[in-house]
Order: C-alpha cells, then sequence, then structure tokens
C-alpha cells in the first residue's frame, strides 16, 4: 500500500466517524415526563392562568426548559401525545 492510498483511508474513516457522530447527537432528545410536566407546570403557575397563546407557551417552555427550538417542538408534541396538554386555534390549555 502507498502513501496515496493509506491517506484516503484515513480521510474516508473520519468522515464515517464525524458523520455518524453528528447524527446521533442530532437524534439525542432524552426528556422524562417528569421533567416536561414540571416545566409546563411552572409556565402555567407563572403565568397565573389555565391558557396561554401557542407563542408565549412555546417562548417560556423553552426558557425553562434551556432547548434548541427543534427540541422544543419534539417536547410539544410529547406533551400534546402524552395528555399534558391541549392546543387548539393558537391556544394552549393545561388537562
Amino acid at each position: 500500500m502507498n502513501t496515496t492510498t493509506i491517506i484516503i483511508a484515513v480521510i474516508v474513516v473520519l468522515l464515517i466517524v464525524v458523520a455518524s457522530f453528528s447524527k446521533h447527537h442530532k437524534h439525542k432528545y432524552v426528556f422524562h415526563e417528569t421533567q416536561v410536566a414540571d416545566a409546563i407546570s411552572k409556565v402555567f403557575a407563572e403565568s397565573g392562568s389555565e391558557e396561554l397563546s401557542q407563542t408565549k407557551f412555546l417562548h417560556d417552555l423553552q426558557l425553562k426548559v434551556n432547548c434548541s427550538r427543534k427540541e422544543l417542538f419534539f417536547l410539544f408534541g410529547k406533551a400534546r401525545s402524552a395528555g399534558m396538554i391541549t392546543a387548539e386555534n393558537g391556544m394552549v390549555r393545561r388537562l
């Protein structure tokens, strides 16, 4: 094996490692239901009402959980499917 073949093989291996790390890192959303429920309770407790606009709710939830926008929508969907909240006509209500 000559030097060029070895260099190309090392570059290919490095690219595969970087790509797999990037994919694993992007798909690593680990939020427990208790975390989500606590954050939702805090958002509604601080607002003082049982119903919030969706944009205000998402903004406040993002500040409580300290996550990216993509993770925020993941949490929002998880909370809706778990029956913690309901969202209709741009308003979010705690159940």
